[in-house]
């Protein structure tokens, strides 16, 4: 089953025809970018405990179970913060994007986002 086109997240810019439809694509993309973020730092850090094990204590080329678990594992880590990094720049963007068409919103009866629900009582 395929997923309409402004509902996929690699979709073009064609498919973003209107403020609310390019608002709710960085929503969207801002779900699924925090979403593989978590998923890729828990594989990094499970693969890593996983691989400590392998070696046994046995120091392959100089480098003990630990270094080399940490050289594979690493580069997932890190793919997961350049995924929250990603996260971050799609909501500066939509941020942006109000910002810089206020006028346009505005006169369209563009509101922004619904209030959270969430309220501070004394």
């Amino acid at each position: 089953m395929t997923q309409p086109a402004s509902k996929s997240f690699f979709v073009g810019a064609d498919a973003l025809t209107d403020n609310l439809a390019l608002i709710e694509w960085c929503e969207n993309s801002r779900r699924i970018l925090h979403a593989g973020a978590l998923e890729l730092g828990i594989c990094a850090s499970e693969l890593d405990a996983k691989l400590r094990t392998v070696s046994g204590g046995l120091s392959v080329g100089g480098l003990s179970g630990r270094r080399r678990a940490n050289q594979v594992s690493r580069p997932i880590g890190q793919a997961s913060e350049a995924l929250v990094v990603a996260s971050q720049y799609i909501i500066t963007a939509s941020n942006r994007f109000v910002a810089a068409f206020d006028p346009e919103l505005s006169a369209a009866g563009y509101r922004g986002a619904r209030k959270p629900d969430f309220k501070f009582k004394a």
